[in-house]
Order: structure tokens, then sequence, then C-alpha cells
């Protein structure tokens, strides 16, 4: 009897050992269950690029107060009063343009055959021909020699300096062929040659100067008889 107690004692135990064991993991189960369903994943849609209608924008840096906005027309660090000084620009430095001056040409020398004073003479002249015709400045008056050889000579009643003649020919007449250039008052030698023309000679003080007609191919013409002192 007393044995069949003590097992009817055990048996119960172990019910009730067992009974609170699961009424324990049912607690546990709904002290653990969510109260409602976690939310779907949401995933990103794909990135495409920005079309050329709608450009790209990105969200604006939150502006720093302590930094102030710098011009696109200046570098320049501002000023104590918070103000900038005016952009200063670079001098360019070109190198000066070239002047080119109208070079006005020397005067023309005076022709001292022309000078009021001057007078002219000879060895022969022919028939109505004259000295004077050799210094008149007209080409159409001349003085012609008796045959193919002759003297002419211009001459002032004080010292002029002379380095160049021209023998000037007029038309019709017969060329001049070889000639010379003399100091009538020393009788020398200045020039000699083929040829009328122009004629220099080193600069020379006198008061008659006499251009000799030593051939020709005919009679000759000499319109005008010119001297200069360059």
């Amino acid at each position: 009897m007393m044995i069949w107690q003590a097992s009817a004692r055990a048996r119960w135990t172990l019910i009730a050992a067992v009974a609170g064991s699961v009424l324990l993991i049912g607690l546990t189960v709904l002290a653990l269950r969510p109260d409602r369903e976690p939310p779907p994943l949401a995933f990103a849609e794909p990135w495409s690029p920005p079309s050329a209608a709608e450009p790209a924008t990105f969200p604006a840096e939150p502006a720093d107060p302590s930094v102030l906005p710098i011009s696109p027309q200046s570098t320049a660090p501002a000023s104590a009063t918070g103000t900038r000084p005016p952009a200063t620009r670079r001098p360019t430095t070109r190198p000066p343009a070239p002047t080119t001056r109208p070079t006005t040409p020397p005067p023309a020398a005076p022709n001292l055959s022309l000078r009021g004073d001057g007078e002219a003479d000879g060895s022969t002249k022919a028939e109505g021909r004259s000295f004077k015709d050799v210094r008149d400045g007209s080409l159409s008056t001349f003085w012609s020699p008796v045959g193919v050889t002759g003297e002419v000579s211009i001459k002032w009643p004080v010292p002029v300096t002379v380095s160049r003649i021209r023998i000037r020919e007029a038309p019709g007449g017969g060329r001049i062929g070889a000639w010379q250039v003399r100091n009538h008052d020393t009788n020398a030698v200045l020039a000699a040659g083929s040829g009328a023309g122009t004629i220099t000679f080193t600069p020379v003080s006198l008061r008659k100067i006499t251009f000799v007609i030593r051939g020709a191919d005919g009679t000759p013409r000499v319109a005008e008889y010119e001297t200069f002192a360059r």
C-alpha cells in the first residue's frame, strides 16, 4: 500500500514537471514572436546616366559662413574690411611699331653756268652760232664749232669750286667722240674720255673751265654746258 502511494506521488510530480516545462516553453515562444511581419526588402532601381535635356544635379554643400566667395574677376586676397581690391591687369609691353619717314631728296645742285656773273667763250663757232647758247637753259639753242673739233668754256670773274659738268647735245648734230676737261687757269687736264654726258672729277677752284672736243662723227651741237660744285 505504501509502495503504491509512493509511485503515484512520483508520477504526479513528473507530470507536473512536464506540464510546467511545456507552459514555460509556450510562454517563451509567445514572448519571442513579433507583433507584425517585417516589411519586404526594397531594392534600388538600376542607375542610368542623365540625358542631355536633363543635366545631372548634385546636392549643394552647405555654405561655410567663414569663407568669403571669390569673384571670378579677381583672385586678390580680401582686405580687413571684407572687400577685395580691384583686379590689376599686367601691362603688356609691345615693341614700338617701326615708323617710316618719307625721305626728302636733297635739293638739286645749282647750275653754276647760269649764275648772273657767268659768261661763255670758245675757240671757234659755226656761222649763226653763239657761245652764250650753251648757258641759256634752253635745249633748242646750241653752239657748234667749225668742223668736228673745237673748244667751249664757262668762266666767272671770281674763283668757283667745280667737281662735275654735264654736256647736253642737241639733236641733229654729230656725236661727240674723244674729249678733255681742262682747268683753263693752269691748263691742267681734269678728266678725259669719249661721249657726251655727265663728267666728274676732283673738286677744283678756278675761274674758267674748258671742254675740248677732240673728235666727232659730224659737226657736234652742244645745247647746254652745265657746271656744278657737287
